[in-house]
Order: structure tokens, then C-alpha cells, then sequence
């Protein structure tokens, strides 16, 4: 009866260089989160990373989303679909071994759509184990 959480982008045909880009960059944030996360590490000090890193390439305007910006870049996940912690700039949450949550960097880019990744993710006392295990490249259809 637990959630999980996890997306994977699809293209049909080839996509414009910046949505591979943008791409890695979710990669990116994916592997410095998971470098930096441990118990006793705040929320709000993850979602910095992943700002600092889109920032780092170029690509803070696509960001969570073009016109309207998200406010986080993930969140906990158990019984419901949305729990503690919310990895925000204003959380107070510290991880804490036990918590679960999907990590969702993504970019969204006008005229061609979002790219990123999201998985879903157990804190343990060495770090963070991640849970959803496929493949994570763009997958082309056509």
C-alpha cells in the first residue's frame, strides 16, 4: 500500500539540443542530491543544490517549469502520493533515516515540452538508496 513515484521522458523523433542538455542537467542534480543526502541534512540545503546546478548550466529559466516555476524540486512519499519532507528553500524538514521521497528535477522548454527525471528514493544511515531502477535517457519512439 505504499506509493511510488518516477518519471521517464519519451520523444517522438529527435528533440532540439537544449532538451538534451536540460536532460543531463536533471542527471545532474540527480547525482549531486544523492552525493549530498544523509541524515541530518536539510531539505531546504537539497533543493540549493538543484538551483544552484540548473544556474551552473545555463538553464534557471526552464527550471521547474517555464511561465509558472514550482517551488520545490521534491517530496516525500508513503502512504500518500505527497508527504514529508518537501524539498523546498523555506523547509524546515532535516531527513531523517527512514523518510522516502522522489526527487523530480525537470526543465521545461517552450515549443517542445518537459524533459528531467524523478525517482523515488529511501534515506538510510549511509545515504540514500534510490528505489526505481530503469533506465533514465530519453527514450526516442520514432
Amino acid at each position: 500500500g505504499y506509493m511510488t513515484d518516477m518519471t521517464r521522458v519519451f520523444s517522438v523523433g529527435k528533440l532540439p539540443d537544449l532538451a538534451y542538455r536540460a536532460h543531463d542537467t536533471s542527471l545532474e542534480i540527480q547525482r549531486r542530491i544523492a552525493e549530498a543526502a544523509r541524515p541530518g541534512t536539510p531539505a531546504s540545503e537539497l533543493y540549493a543544490i538543484a538551483v544552484h546546478t540548473a544556474a551552473e548550466a545555463g538553464l534557471s529559466e526552464y527550471f521547474m517549469g517555464h511561465r509558472q516555476q514550482a517551488g520545490f524540486v521534491g517530496h516525500g512519499i508513503g502512504i500518500e502520493i505527497n508527504e514529508m519532507p518537501v524539498l523546498a528553500p523555506r523547509s524546515k524538514e532535516i531527513l531523517a533515516e527512514g523518510m522516502v521521497f522522489a526527487l523530480e528535477p525537470k526543465f521545461v522548454i517552450p515549443g517542445v515540452g518537459a524533459v528531467g527525471i524523478e525517482n523515488s528514493f529511501a534515506v538510510t544511515a549511509g545515504g540514500l538508496e534510490k528505489l526505481t531502477l530503469l533506465d533514465e535517457e530519453i527514450v526516442p519512439l520514432a
